[in-house]
């Protein structure tokens, strides 16, 4: 293996080699990766078990189509399905509703058990959660290993709703039972059943018998137990009377049983035959045991006779009748022969009430139950695999963790002991007694009572307090001589939350599981249900994630980017195990290749493909000159894709194409060869037609990608194989190989001969531009300095030798060296302990360390030149978007052009003592992405966080709770509005508060093209007298050359102009009054949102003459006024944001679409179709589409795919002004009706 040092000598050298460098993003759309294995059970809140496969069969024939692809089908749920859940501040189980069940084209999966012999089987995708003793989070399957502690359920509470006593007569009838009604039942019934209506009653319960053979029955008052509860359904009656009538029941040829049961006692009957039965019979090997059945069969009026042959060395055995031991099988599944090898536990048994399900246990540990004190445990053991199987899911309900052994016994020890005697118990007394003395000797299960605490530390070091403040045997536990017990660990919780910790996690119904064993397989078929909230669900009593669309939406393409990385020489470290001082994401990596005898550079970032991380896909395209698009083979281009590689486009940013997932064109559409290139060719038509329309001018054929020259290749990145045609030239291998070897499932073979990396990077490095020829035609794109400037032209020919300029694209933080600000170099070159100016924040800072990352690793560089993307170490408030230089020169263009936040949140912190912390956390996601704005609201004290959509405001809630450990409330969004004006004012004046001073003013609304210029402009700030550059840039912008001389300042796109003239002291109010026309700027009149697109003209002043009655208290006042009533007498209204909706729908349901589009105050711009979908584009209020992610699932039965971009700000129709205005001004504790302008002159 290479040696890191040998690789960073490499790397610096190749950074010198510009033509040899490509910087490069990826493109891709996100496959839904968790799943279980069909016959995996989940714990169903009824108390029910149900398989993966069996729960997606019901929600297919109830619940209603979402979605269904070649690879995958979705169904809503219709009627609710609950599932047991972990909430994860809590640590309670709750019962969550399922809304989505998924069944997906399968693969490799992993079998994982644990200690205890619980096993689940699922994707190496999907993830486990797990718990530190602090906090819950999740791990990957592909991530467990052995001895690794899962969390599994301990105490599942079950809720029963059903009716026991008719559930049970539903069971008996279908089994043949008959019943014999009371008499009163019996005339009642009779009365309403003449001979006259017997045929058509006949008709309606479908009854098989004779008309003759039914009346007869009705007139005896005996029913074939169906007919009668057909007939009670026909004429109305409720479950409680037919409950009421029955009286007795019987098969055909035996005796009736009483039917007013007292189910406890059958329970407990089933569960003594469960354990010792044989037929109809149980055998009594204790006597108390035979006494209790007799009771039983006596209370109930079945007759029992008893079997007994001592001289046979025979067991007594008590034999019951026919109808009891059919109404065993009815109820409780009681084989009908072989029972030993059949019991298990029955439907009705599982979602039967707790105090029931009890009984049956008792009766059957009574019989086959130990008590071992070899063991330490209560056992029992069946040579039933099924009763092995799941009898565990059934004692969870009583908080009783069930071991399985190998010789199929299962055992109870520990806790469980206690809560097995608390709940169940025995009926004999020897067993009751060594069960007692067992439990109140138990001091805990090595295997399942035992709770991790790792997370502790962290906290008891961030409350500040030594371990013996704690326990004086805390240090055992946080050494790790010792793991704490469930009992000890909660002791020691409780001791550290009178110190301050606020965790409020009760672990009592959970237990800790270490992961036994790990194994491969394959499943034709996987299965995942969504579980909004918790997202998470009990599979075989383990807690594992479920999917959800955010999942798929914030995953980054990490498949190719692991894949790409994962074989080159630049991660082959023989110091890999060092300590790392700095990691980052591995989604951004540089790594080496070699084409063509020569060396290069590739620099690869993935990027999100969602609108609503909109700001991380641009500040990804800054840094990168080309980007591989991937579209899948079957699916075409997605929605969202389309979105990111428009944005990419616009950034100058070249694309070429990998159709991915190309095997599914065989396994699950079946082409042949012919047809696979017809689908190749649509696919590429696609991408072309998107590349056209947003294409740079003079780049339309050179960027469109074409497979004859390489800038297509195809294959499948899961079995890492890639081939394009130049390929197939050099290598020999034929398009009908690439068939033969798909059709006969031989990919092992594909990636052997073209491997996927190889392929990849070989259309890089010949078809992605260097830095020296793309920054050549970038720079007047995201700079827009002088070109002939000695900066301009440094950039613009990629000059290591220039005045250093850089433009940070992300923003992370490491523990140990702070922010670490991760950019492109576009001239000069940056060393470490250099000085360097933050432009944008006006600072000078020094760069403490400079490097590249190197798969997970910060790799240290002596120097970076221009054309590479480096990462510098020491620049404290440095944000993304910065521009960084060695001296003066003009920011680069910020990254969204025209985006700013449309939705606010408020945001406070749960405790006081974390509000310091919050107020960290805040200011450094705002650090790390500049579409991200906190302010405080100065009457309320809450900070708000304003963001680009719901999604991007959750996402970051996310950060602020789970990354950064801070517990916060959060309000729901509110739209951020702007106030602007549709006239010009009449000139006012407006008074200081001392009356001495006076100054004369209106406001006009600025043009709406010069208003786009000056936006696009992204200048803000004050303008020096006389500057000759911003009075030409405000002339270009088309502001007359009189209004652009005696412009003072521009804030918010607002413009502040003085048209005085020859007044005294003027000068020295200036900054006051540029501070006056911001505040009024940041806080209009109308309901104190900010304002846009207005000028505010300075016209005359009167001014004291002496200084001290002119001060800061005098005139901000009298400027932020007369701002206010210039723009009340100028017809102020409210804009509100819009967005543009890009919605693929199947052409059915676009009639739903357009409703619901219609329905949001929607104007659609175009519709077309692209085969069996349409897509519908429309631009739509963002106040609109609160909740529309819901709305459209539940219109389209989930089959509509949509992506949401910035549009700017609208005025809001006439008709809501006033009602909106009020609203926000309620919002804000605001009076509702808005101030006259004369409120302000007074």
């Amino acid at each position: 293996m290479a040696k890191k040092e040998d690789i960073v000598k490499l790397a610096e050298k190749l950074m010198n080699r510009r033509e040899n460098i490509r910087n490069m993003g990826i493109v891709a759309h996100i496959d839904h990766g968790k799943c279980v294995a069909p016959s995996t059970r989940l714990q169903l809140a009824d108390g029910s078990f149900v398989t993966a496969k069996e729960l997606f069969e019901r929600a297919s024939l109830t619940g209603t189509k979402a979605k269904e692809n070649e690879s995958e089908i979705v169904y809503a749920l219709s009627s609710p399905v609950n599932v047991f859940s972990v909430d994860r501040e809590t640590g309670r189980l709750v019962a969550k509703e399922i809304s989505h069940a998924w069944k997906l084209k399968g693969g490799k999966v992993l079998e994982v058990r644990t200690r205890n012999g619980a096993k689940v089987t699922t994707t190496p995708e999907h993830k486990y959660l797990v718990f530190d003793g602090n906090e819950f989070s999740y791990t990957e399957a592909k991530d467990l290993t052995i001895g690794k502690r899962i969390v599994t359920v301990r105490k599942a509470e079950t809720v029963s709703d059903s009716d026991i006593g008719f559930e049970a007569l539903k069971l008996l009838a279908q089994k043949g039972f008959y019943a014999k009604v009371n008499e009163s039942a019996r005339k009642a019934i009779l009365a309403k059943t003449g001979k006259k209506e017997i045929p058509e009653i006949c008709r309606k319960i479908r009854t098989p018998l004779t008309q003759q053979s039914f009346y007869f029955g009705v007139c005896k008052g005996r029913y074939r137990l169906d007919d009668l509860l057909m007939l009670a359904e026909t004429v109305g009656c409720r479950k409680e009377d037919v409950l009421e009538w029955v009286e007795g029941i019987a098969v055909k040829g035996s005796c009736y049983i009483k039917w007013k049961p007292k189910f406890s006692d059958i329970f407990y009957a089933a569960g003594l035959m469960v354990g010792d039965g044989s037929d109809n019979k149980l055998v009594a090997g204790k006597k108390l045991l035979g006494d209790e059945f007799r009771r039983i069969c006596k209370d109930h009026g079945i007759k029992t006779y008893d079997r007994y042959y001592p001289q046979w060395g025979q067991t007594r055995e008590i034999g019951a009748s026919k109808s009891f031991k059919l109404l065993l099988n009815a109820l409780f599944d009681y084989p009908m022969k072989n029972k030993a090898h059949n019991v298990k536990i029955s439907a009705f048994l599982q979602k039967s009430p707790a105090e029931l399900g009890a009984q049956f246990l008792k009766g059957y540990f009574d019989t086959d139950g130990c008590v071992e004190k070899g063991r330490n445990a209560i056992t029992i053991t069946s040579v039933s695999d099924q009763m092995i199987s799941e009898l565990p899911l059934f004692l969870s309900r009583f908080g009783c963790v069930a071991i399985v052994e190998k010789d199929n016994t299962i055992s109870i020890s520990g806790e469980s002991v206690k809560e097995f005697m608390e709940k169940i118990g025995f009926l004999l007394p020897e067993k009751m007694e060594k069960a007692r003395e067992m439990a109140r000797k138990s001091t805990g299960s090595t295997v399942c009572d035992l709770v991790p605490m790792s997370g502790l530390k962290i906290a008891r070091e961030q409350l500040g307090i030594s371990k013996n403040e704690v326990s004086k045997h805390y240090y055992k536990y946080e050494n790790e001589f010792y793991v704490p017990t469930k009992s000890t660990y909660q002791n020691l919780l409780q001791k550290m939350r009178q110190k301050g910790i606020t965790n409020k996690i009760d672990v009592s119904q959970l237990c800790f599981m270490e992961v036994a064993s790990i194994k491969e397989g394959f499943e034709e078929t996987v299965y995942d249900f969504s579980v909004p909230g918790t997202r998470n669900f009990v599979a075989e009593t383990i807690v594992v994630h479920n999917s959800t669309l955010a999942d798929s939406l914030i995953a980054a393409s990490g498949l190719m980017s692991e894949e790409l990385a994962g074989q080159q020489r630049v991660m082959d470290y023989e110091d890999q195990e060092q300590e790392r001082g700095i990691t980052i994401n591995a989604a951004n990596i540089s790594l080496l290749h070699t084409q063509g005898g020569q060396e290069y550079l590739i620099n690869l970032i993935d990027t999100p493909g969602h609108v609503d991380f909109g700001g991380e896909v641009i500040r990804a395209m800054r840094a990168v000159d080309g980007v591989i698009l991937v579209v899948d083979a079957v699916e075409g281009v997605m929605p969202q894709t389309e979105t990111v590689v428009r944005q990419a486009l616009r950034e100058y940013v070249r694309p070429v194409l990998f159709i991915n997932k190309v095997d599914r064109l065989i396994n699950e559409l079946q082409l042949n060869e012919q047809q696979m290139q017809e689908r190749f060719l649509k696919v590429i038509s696609q991408v072309n037609g998107l590349i056209s329309k947003n294409v740079p001018k003079g780049f339309e054929d050179e960027w469109s990608v074409k497979v004859q020259n390489g800038s297509v290749t195809f294959g499948s990145a899961y079995n890492k194989w890639a081939i394009s045609v130049p390929r197939m030239a050099t290598t020999g291998i034929s398009f009908k190989q690439v068939y033969e070897c798909l059709k006969s499932d031989n990919q092992k073979e594909l990636a052997k001969m073209s491997k996927l990396s190889e392929a990849i990077l070989e259309m890089v490095v010949t078809h992605l531009p260097n830095p020296l020829k793309a920054q050549k035609y970038r720079m007047p794109v995201i700079w827009k300095g002088e070109a002939e400037s000695a900066i301009g032209k440094a950039m613009t020919a990629c000059d290591e030798k220039g005045q250093f300029a850089m433009m940070v694209t992300d923003v992370s933080v490491d523990k140990h060296s702070g922010d670490i600000a991760t950019g492109r170099v576009y001239s000069g070159t940056i060393s470490k302990g250099v000085k360097v100016n933050l432009i944008g924040s006006q600072k000078e800072v020094m760069t403490q360390k400079i490097g590249l990352f190197m798969g997970p690793d910060f790799v240290e560089a002596g120097t970076v030149p221009a054309g590479n993307i480096v990462a510098l170490v020491g620049l404290k408030d440095v944000y993304a978007g910065e521009t960084i230089s060695d001296g003066e020169i003009p920011p680069f263009e910020s990254f969204m052009t025209e985006v700013e936040p449309v939705m606010t949140v408020s945001i406070e912190a749960k405790s006081t003592k974390d509000l310091p912390k919050l107020i960290e956390v805040i200011r450094q996601l705002t650090k790390e992405d500049p579409n991200l704005r906190a302010t405080i609201n100065q009457e309320t004290g809450e900070h708000l966080l304003s963001g680009m959509g719901e999604l991007h405001l959750e996402i970051n809630q996310y950060r602020i709770e789970k990354h950064h450990n801070v517990a916060i409330t959060v309000s729901t969004p509110i739209v951020v509005y702007h106030e602007t004006i549709n006239r010009e004012s009449p000139t006012l004046e407006s008074k200081s508060p001392n009356k001495h001073n006076k100054l004369k003013m209106y406001a006009e609304p600025i043009p709406h093209e010069t208003l786009d210029k000056l936006i696009k402009s992204h200048f803000e700030g004050k303008v020096k007298p006389k500057d000759k550059e911003k009075i030409a840039m405000f002339q270009e912008m088309g502001f007359d050359i009189d209004t652009s001389k005696k412009i003072w300042a521009v804030h918010n796109q607002c413009v502040l102009a003085d048209g005085t003239k020859g007044i005294e002291a003027l000068h020295e109010i200036r900054e006051l009054v540029i501070q006056g026309f911001n505040d009024a700027m940041d806080a209009g009149p109308l309901a104190k949102e900010k304002c846009f697109g207005t000028m505010i003209v300075l016209k005359d002043a009167t001014l004291h003459e002496d200084a001290i009655h002119r001060g800061p208290a005098q005139m901000l006042p009298t400027v932020t006024k007369g701002c206010y009533a210039c723009m009340l007498s100028a017809d102020p209204v409210f804009y509100e944001p819009k967005q543009t909706l890009t919605i693929t729908v199947p052409e059915a349901y676009l009639g739903a679409v357009s409703k619901e589009l219609g329905a949001r105050r929607t104007q659609i711009t175009e519709m077309r179709q692209e085969g069996d979908s349409s897509i519908i584009i429309g631009k739509a209020p963002v106040k609109e589409l609160i909740g529309f992610s819901s709305s459209i699932r539940g219109s389209t039965q989930g089959r509509a795919l949509w992506t949401a971009e910035y549009a700017g700000y609208e005025m809001l129709p006439r008709e809501l002004q006033n009602p909106t205005i009020r609203s926000v001004r309620k919002r804000k504790g605001m009076d509702e009706e808005v101030k006259p302008a004369s409120h302000f002159l007074e």
